[in-house]
């Protein structure tokens, strides 16, 4: 019951802050995922490695909203008894939208950030330069809590868009932005259908956001919070699964006040934010 409720809330939650990419339509390709026997319900994440600021915790293929919320949970009291936590967690099941694990360390006053990968297939994103998938949409995601104000949440993924937001605009019959996909022969396009239309051979490819920059940030997702936490990076050996997706993070969990600078950071946040 608890995983249904972390998980029904996780998934509206997206749709009511604006990403329908991980809200409620995500629903099917996990219920195909289980029925594939790849995603497997009420685990219980497991710590695997233990040095007291640094943990290792492994999701055991779990639901990515319960799984990832009892490390993060973890990793927070972590932080409240050594001031940081250093968290890896490798083989979640889709763990959504990143941005709300942030919003649970700012609920308790850390700050966080997070380097993400996911492995699923076909891989989507193309390097810069490229014209062929080679990683997914790994994103970047910081959170600031700030004491009194509105925290800040930085969350974005490395490609141009995220790959729902794609499957969104598929299923409107709508355009992308110009500058997001490619189609199978390398050539821009606003199409979506590129991605899911064509036989695997010839399908599209997202472009990743800022050209160069994008890509590089994206290489370190998939090296930090993959093969760094134990997990799986994107790469043959690893996408035999059929619906399923696999994330792994890297999470810096770390209690802002025990640096000493409570108020200073305060005081020039809301002046930075102002001006």
């Amino acid at each position: 019951a608890r995983e249904a409720e972390l998980t029904a809330d996780h998934l509206v939650g997206a749709n009511l802050a604006g990403h329908d990419s991980h809200g409620v339509g995500m629903v099917p390709r996990y219920v195909n995922s289980l029925l594939a026997d790849e995603l497997k319900l009420n685990q219980t994440a497991t710590i695997v490695t233990d040095a007291g600021s640094l943990v290792t915790v492994d999701g055991r293929r779990g639901m990515g909203q319960s799984v990832t919320h009892q490390a993060m949970a973890v990793a927070i009291e972590r932080a409240r008894t050594h001031g940081v936590c250093v968290l890896g967690l490798k083989n979640s099941h889709h763990l959504g939208r990143v941005g709300h694990w942030a919003e649970q360390a700012i609920a308790a006053g850390m700050a966080s950030i997070h380097f993400t990968n996911a492995v699923s297939n076909p891989p989507m994103v193309a390097p810069y330069g490229g014209t062929r998938g080679r990683f997914l949409t790994n994103p970047f995601t910081v959170g600031i809590p700030r004491r009194g104000a509105e925290p800040i949440v930085l969350d974005f993924a490395t490609s141009a868009i995220a790959q729902g937001k794609v499957r969104v605009a598929y299923n409107k019959k709508v355009k992308v932005p110009p500058g997001s996909l490619l189609d199978g022969n390398g050539v821009p396009t606003e199409d979506p259908s590129v991605m899911f239309e064509p036989p695997p051979a010839e399908r599209g490819a997202l472009r990743p956001f800022a050209a160069h920059k994008g890509y590089a940030l994206a290489m370190v997702c998939e090296l930090l919070g993959a093969a760094l936490t134990g997990g799986e990076t994107t790469q043959p050996g690893n996408m035999t699964m059929k619906y399923g997706i696999w994330n792994n993070m890297l999470a810096i969990v770390f209690d802002p006040q025990r640096l000493g600078t409570g108020e200073r950071f305060e005081q020039e946040a809301r002046a930075f934010v102002q001006w």
